[in-house]
């Protein structure tokens, strides 16, 4: 007897939910740290009373929890993927306080953690909006949603085809009952008797196609070039750092002494108060240059994807770590 399967079945349209969430997200950290730098960081309450924004953040995302959990409806859906953005944005927005001892706000390690946290969301985004593999009871429950959506009269022409290719893909199920059901709603469907509204693209759907039709006017070629020469920017600052380590190597203790002074400089500059700190950013952004030159030669060489691959990894070390 063979194991049955768990079947996960991603909600429809979950792509557009979660980019509208991580959108959310991006734009409420950029915007609360623009409020409070022009605003002189002001405080809700007064006295030992502190109303952090944190607490704000937290019951947002209390309330989208409870709009998916109580109302199955495409707006409340929307309104939830909102809701979450902001209400993670501004929880994380103060992760600084909770990470030290004094409750710093501005704990220089705070914009690491806030950039890698973002940008797992942006990995999970891509992860599903990959398309999934054809299986017929995937594509029944995905069905099903998509009539719930029709009751709203939510549905347009370009959702009404995907609705019959999903029901054509669970008729090749193997349990006879699965068949039989996307048979008869297939027929249905076929049959016109599902009203739809006019295709009406939303925001991000149109911000996507545009890019996409900007990214296909581009050129495969021109891409290449740009992704290059960004890689290539950020490889000078490599090269440019093991030439001034070859050069505190083989030259003279005058010449050592006014690196370590510029490194010393450095440290006062960006307030740090162990030189060594300088040291590991310094090896982190020749880290980070060696692994972007990896990038280019594998680009070079014809090998895009891996090369895509390790070039994502430089940009992610760039932004989390430097």
């Amino acid at each position: 007897m063979s194991k049955r399967r768990i079947l996960l079945v991603e909600r429809d349209e979950a792509e557009t939910y979660l980019l509208t969430s991580v959108i959310a997200f991006g734009a409420t950290i950029i915007l609360v740290r623009l409020f409070l730098e022009l605003t002189g960081y002001p405080q809700v309450g007064g006295g030992t009373l502190h109303i952090a924004h944190l607490l704000w953040g937290g019951l947002l995302m209390f309330i989208a929890i409870f709009l998916v959990l109580i109302w199955d409806n495409p707006v409340f859906l929307l309104a939830a993927a909102v809701l979450s953005g902001i209400g993670i944005g501004l929880f994380i927005d103060e992760v600084g306080k909770f990470i030290t001892q004094n409750n710093d706000y501005f704990f220089p390690a705070a914009a690491p953690i806030i950039y890698g946290f973002f940008l797992l969301t942006v990995l999970i985004y891509i992860i599903v909006r990959q398309p999934d593999e054809e299986d017929p009871r995937r594509a029944m429950v995905l069905a099903l949603e998509q009539l719930q959506d029709a009751i709203y009269g939510e549905l347009d022409d370009r959702e009404v085809k995907e609705l019959l290719h999903n029901l054509g893909t669970a008729r090749q199920a193997e349990k006879p009952e699965i068949r039989e059901m996307a048979t008869v709603l297939h027929r249905y469907v076929d049959e016109g008797n599902v009203p739809f509204k006019d295709y009406r693209p939303n925001l991000l759907r149109r911000a996507g196609d545009k890019a996409v039709a900007w990214g296909q006017q581009l050129g495969r070629a021109k891409l290449r070039i740009l992704i290059l020469v960004g890689l290539g920017i950020t490889a000078v600052g490599a090269v440019a750092t093991l030439g001034l380590l070859l050069i505190a190597a083989f030259s003279a203790d005058a010449v050592v002494e006014t690196l370590f002074a510029a490194v010393r400089s450095e440290a006062q500059t960006l307030a740090v108060n162990d030189v060594r700190g300088v040291y590991i950013r310094t090896g982190l952004e020749l880290l980070i240059g060696l692994v972007a030159l990896t990038a280019i030669f594998f680009i070079l060489r014809g090998k895009e994807k891996r090369g895509m691959v390790i070039g994502l990894a430089s940009v992610v070390l760039s932004l989390t770590a430097v």
